[in-house]
């Protein structure tokens, strides 16, 4: 990749999903592409002309060039029986519970939730619902199919690896059973440029992995957003390495990454000196 290239894909990032691309990024893209298929310069200039044409397909694939998609199963832990109790909790006061996995990837992190709804709800058919989106449509259709292979899965409990997954048709593979698949529903959201299509309110969103890559002023208003999409007594979750920046005023801190409104303020992200 060159530096002409570099900076090409750079403000795509920019603009696209508020990604801020650094120097260091350069060789993990350029590996990322050749995977993709991107043998050549002349190919991922065709790809970087289209993208900024505004070709759907060239920028979908071009986010899976942006977006990290690194994911597991029950990735910090904790936030997964926080995140069940007190949608437990909320289900008892108003009778239903929302959640939110904002950046879904391939799906771990959802299907996670609703495996620790279900165990802590002790029902197949909790009164829960997850909304799991994620800005690349590639990731979603991974997600949805629900498949997995024994990597992945193999870090799950031997009781619950066998209660929620059963075997696939491909060898070495296992697939998500109905209970889960029946919470959760995928839908492709760019948090930079389409929460408005997100309704709220939700007790739980989980924005972790994601804030980290965001330039300054959009994870502001990424938080800001999920800030107005949060019930007044829900929680915020993001990623242990994490930090809220300039939107920390919207917040209080509860437990380790794990956050309650503060109360909504009168100053906006749009208002703050960046």
């Amino acid at each position: 990749m060159t530096c002409k290239q570099f900076d090409r894909a750079r403000k795509l990032a920019l603009s696209l999903v508020g990604i801020e691309l650094v120097e260091a990024t350069r060789e993990l893209l350029d590996r990322r592409s050749r995977r993709l298929g991107i043998l050549d310069s002349g190919g991922l200039d065709s790809l970087l002309d289209a993208a900024e044409e505004g070709e759907t397909s060239a920028r979908q694939k071009l986010l899976c060039l942006l977006t990290t998609k690194f994911t597991g199963f029950f990735r910090n832990p904790r936030h997964f029986d926080l995140a069940a109790e007190h949608a437990l909790r909320v289900a008892k006061r108003r009778g239903r519970a929302r959640l939110w996995s904002a950046a879904a990837a391939t799906g771990e992190e959802p299907y996670s939730l609703a495996v620790a709804l279900i165990e802590r709800f002790e029902c197949d058919v909790p009164p829960v619902s997850i909304l799991a989106t994620d800005v690349d449509a590639h990731a979603l259709a991974t997600a949805q199919r629900g498949e997995y292979g024994e990597a992945a899965v193999g870090s799950l409990e031997p009781a619950r690896r066998d209660r929620f997954f059963t075997l696939a048709a491909a060898p070495r593979r296992r697939v998500v059973v109905p209970a889960l698949r029946r919470l959760v529903e995928f839908r492709p959201v760019n948090l930079i440029s389409e929460t408005r299509l997100v309704e709220g309110p939700f007790d739980v969103i989980f924005c972790r992995n994601v804030l980290m890559y965001l330039e300054a002023r959009h994870r502001c208003v990424v938080l800001e957003s999920m800030a107005s999409l949060l019930a007044p007594d829900g929680l915020l979750m993001i990623d242990p390495t994490e930090h809220l920046g300039r939107a920390g005023h919207l917040f209080a801190p509860e437990a380790d990454a794990v956050y309650r409104l503060r109360g909504m303020s009168t100053t906006s992200c749009q208002a703050i000196n960046l």
